[in-house]
């Protein structure tokens, strides 16, 4: 039996004093944006956002943490319709929808 390809992952979670979706960066913080989530490519580096993703829920800053597939290609463009919809908005209504990289400055 062939063995699946690994998937890439990122590390999701809600904010826990406003519910906001986040998501773990390169730059140890957790953003808004999806396109700013930092990819694990390799089974070990999903690991350590797992492991970085307990310690947040520990430290009580996020809820409902994950780590969820992505799109192949290296961008955080999530894999399945619950994280794109919980990375874009409500689908019932466009002007409620937030982007998925941050505004220009």
């Amino acid at each position: 039996m062939a063995q699946a390809k690994s998937q890439n992952k990122i590390l999701t979670g809600n904010r826990l004093r406003n519910g906001e979706t986040v998501y773990y960066t390169a730059a140890g913080v957790w953003s808004p944006y999806v396109a700013e989530a930092k990819v694990a490519t390799t089974p070990e580096e999903a690991d350590a956002l797992a492991k970085i993703g307990a310690a947040a829920y520990a430290a009580n800053l996020v809820i409902d943490v994950n780590v969820i597939d992505v799109t192949p290609g290296g961008a955080a463009n999530p894999a399945h319709i619950r994280e794109v919809i919980r990375a874009t908005g409500p689908t019932v209504r466009a002007d409620l929808n937030k982007p998925v990289t941050p505004p220009q400055r």
